[in-house]
């Protein structure tokens, strides 16, 4: 007890002397175009499973220190991460979603500290720039997660160039950072050795001129797993009113000696299959889905539907470990995919701002039922399930503090279920609570 009394004295501490510090103060860098923030994130997690020993919770804190320097003769800038995340409190399996587990079976790991970034970044004229060493990355299909204390974190190249109103970009990467470790480490599949997919990659394109946009990007885990995006949105301006409509088609695909059974343990049911052994028989993906989504927006007032039909499963996890970047907008905000083999999901939503109240304060609340999910395996012999949540999300940007805002998730997750289908989960209610503050020098 006197332990996690004095770690909470030190994080409300360090808390307070950031908070004492403006949200923009001076700082004296390489250039005079050089950033340095800190940025405070408090996080708690409440998980409430249908089995009571499953139950966990995580209070922690999240101190980032960015920084980045304007460009050196307008050619080469420079650029460093520091990541802390500090335990507060834990119960329960909390072990791997804020921080690692502890020394103890079941026990959670007090705190750590890493490098979640250092890059060099080489600017291409005014068009364009390549950055080498580990960054946060974001693209249609890997995507550097902020769901967490912190962000995941990747060791490699990116580089993009703009021509016109078109953009193309690429990146390689062979190590990353979980958002919950202080480890790099190399890239794998849930049966292979660590460091059997020996790099990630993808190459993409955007297309963006008045209300057009359009997308493509093609990703690959070497020896693994193949994906290819494409979708585009068009924004109609009514007469007192905005409409965005939108769609995507999405495959993925095994591609590779290491794509054997059980490889993807968490979404595929191969290991159903009659002869199949795990870690040594072949096994398949050929994934198919796609969406289409429209959202309108009046005043205070957001009102959104969207539709998606899947055909193989869709896998979202692009290698061991990774909790995925899904680009659907039916997806579960929390935990489950709605990507199963033959389901079909329809959400609803609703919005609402609400700054004639409290300025700074908005709510969204979501309704999606995924049906007629499979065994990706077997199809309706193996199993078959239907599953739904309903969401709220709060966010309030604290006007009066600059860099302060709040956030309250919310989501109840429910199934039904015959036999067996690993893509569709047990039934859980979700709190998270976020306040972020960035102090900008």
């Amino acid at each position: 007890m006197a332990h996690r009394v004095s770690k909470l004295v030190m994080v409300i501490g360090a808390i307070l002397v950031c908070a004492s510090i403006p949200s923009k103060a001076d700082f004296k860098g390489l250039t005079a175009q050089d950033e340095f923030n800190i940025k405070l994130r408090t996080i708690y997690f409440d998980r409430d499973y249908d089995a009571d020993s499953s139950d966990d919770s995580t209070l922690a804190q999240g101190i980032e220190l960015n920084y980045a320097s304007g460009y050196f003769d307008n050619l080469m800038s420079v650029g460093v991460s520091s990541y802390t995340v500090l335990n507060i409190n834990s119960t329960g399996t909390a072990a791997g979603n804020i921080l690692p587990a502890g020394n103890k079976s079941g026990e959670v790991d007090g705190g750590f500290s890493k490098f979640g970034q250092y890059f060099l970044d080489f600017k291409l004229g005014n068009s364009g720039h390549v950055k080498i060493g580990g960054q946060k990355t974001n693209s249609i299909l890997l995507k550097s997660s902020g769901s967490r204390a912190i962000p995941n974190t990747f060791r490699g190249v990116f580089a993009d160039y703009t021509v016109g109103d078109t953009k193309i970009y690429g990146f390689i990467y062979d190590k990353w950072s979980r958002r919950h470790d202080k480890k790099w480490e190399d890239f794998s599949t849930d049966q292979s050795s660590t460091g059997a997919i020996s790099v990630i990659w993808g190459l993409g394109t955007a297309y963006s001129k008045d209300d057009l946009t359009l997308e493509a990007e093609y990703f690959s885990s070497q020896d693994y797993l193949a994906k290819a995006a494409f979708r585009g949105s068009y924004d109609i301006k009514l007469e007192q009113s905005d409409l965005t409509l939108s769609s995507g088609l999405f495959i993925s695909k095994d591609d590779g000696d290491l794509f054997v059974t059980g490889a993807e343990g968490g979404d595929l049911d191969d290991e159903d299959k009659v002869g199949a052994l795990a870690g040594l028989t072949n096994s398949e993906n050929d994934g198919l889905a796609y969406y289409l989504d429209a959202n309108w927006k009046k005043d205070i007032w957001t009102v959104g539907a969207a539709f998606t039909k899947v055909s193989d499963a869709w896998i979202e996890d692009n290698f061991s470990g990774d909790h995925g970047t899904n680009p659907f907008p039916t997806r579960s905000l929390i935990g489950a995919d709605f990507t199963n083999q033959n389901e079909k999901t329809w959400q609803a939503r609703f919005g609402i701002n609400l700054k004639a109240f409290v300025p700074g304060l908005k709510t969204k609340f979501y309704y999606t039922n995924g049906t007629g999910a499979e065994n990706s395996a077997l199809g309706k012999l193996g199993g078959e399930a239907n599953e739904k949540y309903w969401a709220i999300d709060t966010r309030y940007n604290v006007e009066s503090i600059k860099g302060l805002s709040f956030r309250w998730l919310f989501l109840d997750y429910n199934t039904e279920k015959i036999g067996n289908v690993d893509g569709v989960k047990g039934d859980r209610a979700d709190h998270r609570l976020y306040a972020d503050y960035t102090i900008k020098f």
